[in-house]
Parts: C-alpha cells; structure tokens; sequence
C-alpha cells in the first residue's frame, strides 16, 4: 500500500506529483475544464517519440493482454495530453504539433461513473523534478524500491461515499471502486460553481512489478473506455484509446503506419 497525505479538496488544476527518495516528480497535470471537460497533460516526461492507437479487446479474451499498438495506431514526435469531453469524446491531442485523429465516443461526463482511465509509470527519474511543493497538487509518497507504479483514476458523486465518521490525521480515505475492490487514494473536486462540482476525482496508486525487462522509462496511458456493462464483459469487444512513450523503432514504425505530426510545429504546447 503506498502512503499518502489525506487531501479531499478541490483544484481548478493540479499536479500529480510522486515523491521518491526524498525528491518530487510531476508525473501528470490534471485540468478541469470551464465545461466540465477533463484534461490531462504530461508535460516533462523525458522521451517524446510515442505510438498511440485506438486499441480494441475482442470478446472472449482474457484480461489482462498485451496490447499491439501498432494495430490502427499512428506514431508522434511529441507528448500529447488526453481529454475526454462532457458529450463523451474521448482523443489525444497536442495544438499545433499533432493532428487529432486517434479518437473515439466514450461515455458522456454526465453518466460517466468509475474507471476513467490509468496510467502507468516506470523509472521516476525521467519525469521533471520540482525543486519544492506547489500550491495544487496530489502527492503519492513511495518507497524507495518501487520498480513500476500504476495510478488509476475514478469518478464518483461525493454523495454517494460513505466517509468515516472519525477521519484519523493522516488516515486516507478508502473507496470501494466500480470493479467491488476497496481502495486508498487520494480526492480532488472541481472548484464550487463549476460543473460536476459534486463529482469526485478518486486517484489510487498500485505498486506493479516492472513494466520491461530493462526497467528503462516508461509511461503508459488508457482511456476513454465504453460503459462498464461493456468494458467488463468480457462478452462484447470493447475500445479504448492509448499512448506509450518511448516508441522503439520510432522510424520504421513511422514508415509502416504514419504519423500524426504536423508538418511543422506552429507552437510550443507542451510548456505547462
């Protein structure tokens, strides 16, 4: 179990930030959006070159799986941020740097509820140091020896969680998550006014044992998910979208599937 500060409170935007061997890294960057979109930004991570692809599980297949992302996927030169709009749709994006073109129709905010999507992270160093805290953010405290850390993100209405009566100082909240497993992890609303105001953002972080062979960096992303009569029946064929970053083989995948790179770039969009 990873410790954690206990933080219920609500952000316009905040940082995702894990502390390992007594250092900060700002893994992701979270954005409510002025319309009730949700965004998420990784701006830092140190490799650029990533494969993205609408993925699809094709009934029958026994999870989890190993995913090839080169299967109607395209490669980009550069980070892109994920958002999931209020009508449900779900892409990947970078202004001025990458054509949104891997994309599909989720579930809308308004009757989207549980797994929104993950993200999973190896190798801490090749994310951006922050030399002290920052007003907005959630931090994830991790013991020294984590090889891999999976972080997963939920959405619930703050009515519907059964809170301790006594919250002990520096206990976290635990939540029994859509799939009947209760988990610890930290929560964040929007800021009062705003729409889904009344709707948790739940992160809960799991230890996983290394994501490659040579625990190079690594940061893996899933989302924009079908609704959970979909998703978790293993019965229908479900989508997703997803991005991993690095890409090996960057230039012979580009030359076998494409890219989604602009020609040129026509700004920096990554400097959040």
């Amino acid at each position: 179990m990873l410790k954690t500060d206990l933080s219920i409170t609500r952000f316009k935007d905040f940082d995702v930030v894990f502390g390992v061997s007594g250092t900060m890294r700002r893994i992701a960057k979270i954005m409510f959006a002025r319309d009730g979109s949700i965004y998420v930004f990784f701006p830092g991570f140190r490799s650029t070159e990533g494969i993205l692809c609408r993925a699809k599980l094709i009934a029958g297949t026994n999870y989890p799986t190993n995913i090839d992302l080169s299967e109607g996927g395209k490669v980009a030169s550069h980070l892109v941020k994920y958002s999931h709009h209020t009508d449900g749709e779900a892409h990947f994006s970078q202004d001025g740097k990458v054509k949104t073109e891997i994309r599909r129709r989720s579930v809308p905010l308004t009757e989207q509820k549980g797994h929104l999507f993950t993200i999973q992270v190896q190798e801490f160093d090749s994310f951006p140091y922050l030399p002290s805290a920052k007003a907005r953010q959630l931090t994830f405290n991790l013991p020294n020896d984590v090889p891999a850390i999976k972080l997963t993100a939920w959405r619930f209405p703050l009515s519907g969680i059964n809170f301790p009566e006594i919250i002990v100082p520096g206990a976290i909240p635990v939540i029994k998550t859509s799939d009947g497993i209760d988990r610890a992890g930290l929560m964040v609303l929007p800021p009062v006014g705003m729409p889904f105001d009344d709707v948790v953002l739940f992160l809960s972080g799991q230890v996983t044992s290394s994501l490659s062979v040579d625990q190079s960096a690594q940061l893996l992303f899933m989302g924009g998910f079908d609704p959970p009569s979909i998703a978790l029946n293993h019965a229908h064929d479900t989508e997703f979208i997803a991005f991993s970053y690095p890409c090996t083989d960057f230039e012979a995948l580009k030359a076998r599937i494409g890219s989604i790179d602009f020609a040129s770039d026509a700004s920096d969009a990554s400097a959040l």
